[in-house]
């Protein structure tokens, strides 16, 4: 099973995309995002790619409810 590990997004939803996209393509199955999201509209994007993410908000938790 091929996983993408991200982290650090920091609000930057369109690179976070592009990478869990990219993973997909590489055969990933799920998403592991290892912290500092910021807010939750970052991950809107990416949780259109059609695999499961697994999310940490981290210690920048800027909007913690969606």
């Amino acid at each position: 099973m091929k996983i993408c590990i991200v982290s650090d997004s920091h609000e930057r939803s369109a690179p976070l995309a592009r990478a869990v996209r990219e993973a997909v393509a590489q055969g990933a199955h799920a998403v592991l995002h290892c912290g500092d999201v910021i807010g939750t509209n970052t991950l809107r994007a990416a949780m259109d790619c059609g695999i499961p993410l697994h999310v940490v908000h981290g210690n920048n938790l800027g909007d913690p409810w969606p």
